[in-house]
């Protein structure tokens, strides 16, 4: 069975939506302090710069968890963003591979 992880070895990133549009992104501890106010019912939580207002919060939920410190992986080891081709090299590889095609059938 894989070992556990511990909680002091992950983050997370929390996603709050407010009924006005708002969005508010919460570490893991805001997202604690967030979750025991609602628990016990009360009207708002206030952090350092930006209160929310329990009652307007629509939607609430975890958006990623993460590793921090020693067991994160290198950032060489994370696969390069893919950028797809532009449309005119696409359309020029496509009428080669066609004509590739067309030239082995007949």
């Amino acid at each position: 069975m894989p070992e556990m992880l511990n909680n002091q070895e992950t983050d997370e990133e929390w996603l709050v939506i407010m009924s006005s549009g708002g969005k508010y992104t919460l570490s893991k501890l805001q997202a604690i302090y967030l979750k025991e106010a609602i628990a016990r019912n009360k009207r708002q939580v206030m952090f350092e710069t930006f209160m929310i207002s329990i009652p307007y919060v629509v939607e609430f939920y975890r958006v990623k968890t993460f590793l921090k410190g020693a067991k994160q992986l290198p950032a060489e080891a994370y696969e390069k963003p893919y950028k797809p081709i532009s449309s005119d090299k696409w359309e020029k590889f496509k009428q080669e591979i066609y004509g590739k095609i067309k030239h082995f059938i007949f």
